[in-house]
């Protein structure tokens, strides 16, 4: 019997492939088993599965089974923010999902960083391939949770986060808080990334910033949010990376998808993240403030700026630093008008 997506994407996943995933029980059989787990505990904790196989489910076939999938989840009184969280891989997966085979390489071989973030970028690497064949599976469960969600789970107003959401014209922090790196300098800069500058930013003890609030350029689902990043000076080192984040050079940092552009939002160095995994966001809602979280960030000289990446998956493909700039210009002269507002 050919694996449906309610089978196979009850993923708890672990941040590396060769460690073991616990289980209990055997595989579900049959949509019918589902019907017996009355609480997400059961839902989550009984049944983990590998991307081995969620990918055995045929990719023209992704769409219907998780459409499937999140009616089971409403018609069984799970919570569907939980479900959600639980749904989705881990932040290291999601990289792993989305960078190339260039990134792929770098990532086995980089050097000058602590041991904990070489084990955690040879961890990504070590799933690139296995994860970047599932991609568009993800994107239909992705996009099925983000339906769901929309009707039982909407996102929070930003009035209740920002207290200048009235001010917020379209762009990724209110108006003039940030500037863009001159043209000159984009060829000495990230190709397929923007750093743009930010400005109101708060210099607090132990060299760490706080910038303005970063809005979200999209409405979309939170698929990694990672908001414990710890670093610290060394002699040998300019930092030293320890845990958390999204990964050790992002810091902080929010991944959204927008299943209506088919398209991932990076925010990365962030100070604090107000948004978790499996929650939905409006254009305009903030998701925390920016920072200099992460070794590319945290480094002297480094902070006072906003990392953004957005990766095109219909074309599979990111976007150039030109096109970003080109985007973030369009943005903020097209402001929606928002109900929650």
């Amino acid at each position: 019997m050919a694996l449906t997506l309610a089978r196979v994407s009850m993923l708890v996943l672990n941040t590396y492939p060769d460690m073991p995933f616990s289980s209990r029980g055997d595989f579900l059989s049959s949509d019918a088993s589902l019907q017996s787990l009355d609480n997400l505990n059961v839902f989550s904790e009984m049944y983990r599965f590998s991307p081995e196989q969620i990918g055995q489910i045929p990719p023209e076939s992704a769409q219907q089974s998780a459409k499937k999938l999140t009616a089971h989840i409403l018609s069984s009184g799970l919570d569907p923010v939980l479900s959600a969280e639980t749904l989705i891989p881990s932040a290291g997966r999601i990289l792993a999902m989305l960078i190339d085979d260039r990134d792929s390489e770098e990532y086995q071989d980089l050097r000058g960083i602590s041991y904990p973030a070489e084990l955690e970028y040879k961890g990504i690497a070590s799933m690139h391939k296995e994860m970047a064949s599932l991609r568009k599976r993800y994107n239909a469960l992705f996009s099925a949770l983000y339906s769901m969600l929309q009707a039982v789970a909407p996102a929070i107003p930003p009035t209740w986060i920002e207290p200048k959401a009235d001010m917020w014209g379209g762009d990724v922090t209110l108006p003039r808080l940030f500037s863009f790196p001159r043209p000159q300098d984009l060829a000495y800069s990230h190709t397929f990334a923007l750093d743009i500058f930010l400005r109101d930013v708060e210099y607090l003890s132990g060299d760490v910033q706080r910038g303005p609030f970063i809005h979200s350029l999209s409405d979309g689902l939170v698929v990694a949010a990672g908001f414990d990043w710890l670093g610290y000076p060394r002699k040998s080192q300019e930092l030293s990376f320890l845990h958390g984040g999204i990964s050790p050079k992002s810091g902080n940092g929010v991944i959204i998808y927008s299943p209506s552009e088919n398209r991932y939002y990076f925010y990365f160095h962030l100070y604090d993240v107000y948004v978790t995994k499996g929650q939905i966001v409006l254009r305009g809602q903030p998701i925390g403030h920016g920072g200099n979280s992460g070794i590319n960030a945290r480094k002297k000289g480094g902070g006072d700026h906003l990392h953004i990446e957005i990766f095109d998956a219909s074309r599979e493909r990111y976007l150039r630093n030109t096109d970003i700039i080109a985007f973030l210009r369009a943005s903020a002269k097209h402001k929606p008008a928002f109900s929650p507002w």
